[in-house]
């Protein structure tokens, strides 16, 4: 059951991948390569769509019917963050309008989990966390198969690690990583297509909707403070690009090549090498979280383990990137 929901999403994001790609091409949605890109030929975005699709269906057939209130609001949050989005591959959207979509998302999914258990206070902090989250996971769109490969990971990993989450979660998370691994083909190792904002965008928000879920209903797992470390990546890499923008007095805000993956690429190893090595860690991680649970290890100690390798990743990053040419500029 377990097996067939996963390799179902994936065969259904593989096969919607060809008649979104042909569509794509007959719009002329191409991803021109600039100073601030990590590619280097025009490339497709918007591919994104498949697995969105994907993501609806599972939704509107499982969560709706036995979660009305969360399903509804979980796709209400989709329609209207995919329909700026769309707009933004297309042909780009003022940021104060994505940003207006993604808190009107987060909003309707944090009423529909948290309302009658937690005061506004929580609801405000877990309505900004997962905004930076949902922009963290759209600024990583720009290496093969980094966005997709880390969030298959993240759902397989919650499935694994909480085996006693509820089904119906369960259920959604696996599609969730179906859906991804219908699209890495055409992502990686070559793209094909890139995600786009309308993938990437609506993708963070489901990963984060199936986390703040769990962590909503926490008697399924034996300890809530272990799940942000599934998504720990993308604060420390995200944050560290901000900061080190800040700090050069940069608009931060604005498209770079500042994040530690791009530093990496750009050293030399290129897309390939520097996904399979974050992916690597990655899964090293969700070991970590997983020796917790089973072993009954203090959270404090996979935290601990975890930024170790994350951090030691960052100073390897740095290390690379300064014996390049391009090494003058700034550091963290």
């Amino acid at each position: 059951m377990i097996l067939g929901i996963y390799i179902g999403a994936a065969l259904m994001s593989l096969a919607l991948c060809y008649p979104v790609l042909f569509w794509l091409k007959k719009e002329n949605v191409w991803d021109t390569p600039n100073a601030r890109s990590s590619h280097e030929q025009p490339t497709i975005r918007g591919g994104g769509i498949a697995s969105l699709i994907v993501i609806f269906f599972v939704i509107g057939i499982w969560v709706c019917p036995e979660s009305p209130r969360l399903g509804y609001a979980w796709i209400g949050g989709l329609i209207v963050l995919s329909w700026v989005s769309l707009r933004d591959d297309f042909g780009g959207v003022p940021i104060f309008q994505r940003l207006l979509a993604q808190i009107v998302a987060v909003g309707l999914v944090n009423w529909a989990l948290l309302a009658n258990d937690h005061s506004w206070g929580v609801i405000c902090i877990a309505c900004l966390v997962m905004v930076a989250f949902i922009n963290f996971v759209n600024f990583m769109d720009g290496i093969n198969g980094l966005v997709t490969g880390m969030i298959m990971l993240v759902a397989l990993g919650l499935v694994w690690t909480f085996p006693d989450i509820n089904w119906l979660c369960k259920f959604v998370a696996l599609a969730l990583a179906g859906s991804v691994s219908g699209f890495l083909p055409f992502n990686f190792p070559k793209a094909k297509m890139f995600l786009g904002d309308v993938g990437s965008i609506t993708l963070g928000f489901s990963t984060a909707v199936i986390i703040l879920w769990i962590w909503a209903d926490n008697s399924t797992v034996s300890n809530p403070l272990l799940l942000p470390i599934f998504v720990l990546y993308f604060f420390l890499e995200g944050g560290a690009a901000i900061l080190r923008r800040m700090l050069t007095g940069e608009k931060w805000w604005e498209p770079h090549r500042e994040h530690f993956f791009q530093r990496l690429n750009r050293s030399g190893y290129g897309h390939t090498r520097t996904t399979v090595l974050i992916i690597c860690i990655q899964c090293l991680v969700i070991l970590f979280i997983w020796g917790a649970v089973s072993y009954k290890w203090p959270p404090i100690l996979s935290w601990l383990l975890s930024l170790l390798i994350w951090v030691g990743f960052f100073l390897y990053v740095e290390s690379k990137f300064m014996d390049t040419k391009e090494g003058s500029l700034p550091k963290l």
